[in-house]
């Protein structure tokens, strides 16, 4: 993979339209590698191409094709006016972050333990993984360490206290 990222380096330094994304760009920052490859960049076409081409030189000399039912395009919510132009430049479908629902787990009749337990080992885990991926505004974490608390105490009870001491 790191021929890859070599080749994306040459393309986005030589061509000319690639913009990094906003908090990406002190950085240069363009692909994390985790167990999948995420690229990032602004949302406008000249970038989405650059990324494209790339994927397209990277094929021809590996013989290593990006899979277009597995790989997906995921914007933010001030690009969705250009979805349909991003989608068909990069010749990807559109995707959504796989985020956990605690709403799921509610109807699973947990006792106080089981949930704490849940929340250490699985959910708050989900919220490491992300923050090392996105930088996550405060508020959108007491958001989550909200739920989280109101799952431990309630569960899918509507009264505060924990299950076992009903």
């Amino acid at each position: 993979m790191e021929v890859l990222q070599l080749m994306l380096q040459q393309l986005i330094d030589q061509k000319e339209g690639f913009s990094f994304h906003w908090r990406c760009k002190e950085l240069g920052l363009f692909q994390l590698c985790f167990a999948d490859d995420l690229f990032f960049c602004k949302a406008d076409v000249a970038s989405v191409r650059i990324f494209r081409h790339g994927l397209d030189e990277f094929a021809k000399l590996s013989g290593l094709l990006a899979n277009p039912q597995k790989s997906q395009l995921i914007l933010s919510r001030s690009a969705q006016a250009m979805r349909e132009h991003l989608t068909t430049a990069v010749q990807f479908q559109e995707g959504h972050l796989p985020l956990s629902r605690i709403k799921g787990w509610d109807n699973i009749q947990l006792s106080f333990a089981g949930r704490l337990q849940l929340i250490k080992s699985v959910l708050m885990s989900l919220n490491v993984y992300w923050a090392m991926a996105f930088i996550l505004p405060k508020g959108v974490i007491r958001a989550v360490e909200k739920k989280l608390r109101n799952f431990l105490w309630k569960g899918n009870s509507a009264v505060g206290y924990p299950k076992g001491m009903e």
